[in-house]
């Protein structure tokens, strides 16, 4: 609906290309840098402000060109953009540009976050991550067992290192998320949104949706989706059987 929409309107549309405070902190490119579509005039370098991950957040404008550029890939599907939604109260609501700033700069910035802390701009400052100093720790040393033997030696005292996840869960949803390629570290598809949905689910029933979306005959994205279906059913309750029949058809 939204690609006939731009092409429809090309002559008036814009392909805006912008960084969020929460998306700067991502390391994959398709991640941090989204598109959207605007009949906004908006230059780059220009901030605004958006709804993201829902609360009100900075946005930083890095490109806006034409529709027709991309012209092709709206009308074939390959660019599945959407309008971004503007915060609706306050000062700088419905995409009122908030200040504006050289993309020289800004391009700095984004190579080294750093920079942008030894100005005295506060939205700057306040967009860009602060990196955390490097703490060199030594690794735990864990003393023998009392008896000399090696029979209550767990592989990670063999290895003299700290254990990576402490529990069950955080196991299996570092297991699915790879499975599943997950890579945000944030929002939808993180560690801590999938830990979110998990954490209300018996392990045996978690381990049983993965194992039966894994043994299905769909594709892996259709598998994902078949483990998160999964999930919400369980968390919705009980259905009747036509209806849970005719969603696992569609």
């Amino acid at each position: 609906m939204y690609n006939n929409c731009i092409t429809s309107k090309s002559k008036n549309m814009k392909i805006i290309t912008l960084v969020t405070k929460r998306s700067v902190r991502e390391t994959l490119k398709e991640l941090r840098y989204k598109k959207y579509y605007s009949s906004s005039e908006f230059h780059p370098g220009d901030v605004i402000e958006i709804i993201d991950g829902n609360k009100k957040s900075p946005a930083i404008i890095l490109k806006s060109e034409p529709a027709s550029a991309y012209k092709q890939q709206i009308r074939d599907g390959s660019l599945d953009i959407s309008k971004p939604k503007f915060s609706k109260t306050g000062e700088f609501a419905n995409g009122v540009v908030v200040c504006s700033f050289s993309m020289d700069d800004i391009r700095k910035y984004l190579k080294d976050p750093a920079l942008a802390h030894k100005t005295d701009n506060k939205i700057l400052k306040d967009f860009f991550p602060k990196k955390k100093p490097v703490q060199n720790k030594e690794p735990k040393k864990v003393s023998a067992t009392s008896d000399g033997t090696l029979s209550t030696l767990s592989l990670d005292r063999y290895k003299q290192t700290d254990k990576t996840h402490h529990s069950e869960l955080q196991l299996f949803v570092d297991e699915v998320r790879k499975y599943f390629g997950e890579q945000a570290r944030f929002g939808q598809g993180s560690f801590s949104y999938y830990l979110g949905f998990c954490k209300k689910i018996p392990m045996t029933d978690l381990w049983q949706m993965f194992g039966e979306a894994k043994q299905s005959r769909k594709n892996h994205e259709g598998q994902k989706k078949l483990f998160w279906w999964k999930i919400g059913q369980h968390l919705r309750g009980p259905k009747d059987d036509t209806e849970i029949d005719n969603t696992k058809n569609n």
